[in-house]
């Protein structure tokens, strides 16, 4: 498991994978915090009508460019298969929310696969208040 510094987002970006399609205030402060720390986002979800506060791509061939680093925010129940889709489209790093939001067997695919994983709230390290105290006590 990989400790969460600003460097695991390889190249100042990261592709959130599961941005949310409807007002979801946790992904607005999120978002905020990735843009605040100069980190680009590209948003993807399969589902996706319209963009939000971000263009909202449906698929990796969409696309302009993929990040090396991606940040989950599926259900737990819809990860598993996007585990070898990002692999095979040059994602080298995942992040996970918590632990309470991936199966332990997901994140032991994503080892076997090559991908180097992390479990953090982005906002520990990006945010602010609150956030760095969470840091803290998690030993982030």
């Amino acid at each position: 498991m990989a400790k969460l510094t600003k460097d695991f987002f390889t190249d100042g970006e990261v592709l959130i994978l599961g941005y949310p399609l409807k007002d979801d205030p946790s992904m607005k402060m999120i978002l905020q915090a990735f843009q605040r720390g100069s980190i680009a986002v590209y948003a993807m979800n399969p589902n996706a009508e319209g963009d939000r506060e971000v263009k909202i791509y449906k698929s990796f061939a969409e696309l302009p460019k993929v990040p090396r680093c991606a940040y989950i925010y599926l259900e737990k129940e819809e990860i598993t298969p996007w585990i070898s889709q990002m692999k095979e489209n040059g994602v080298q790093r995942v992040l996970f929310h918590s632990k309470k939001d991936v199966e332990p067997s997901d994140v032991d695919a994503c080892r076997k696969t090559g991908l180097e994983t992390a479990i953090a709230c982005p906002l520990m390290l990006l945010g602010g208040g609150i956030h760095k105290f969470h840091k803290l006590l998690a030993g982030v």
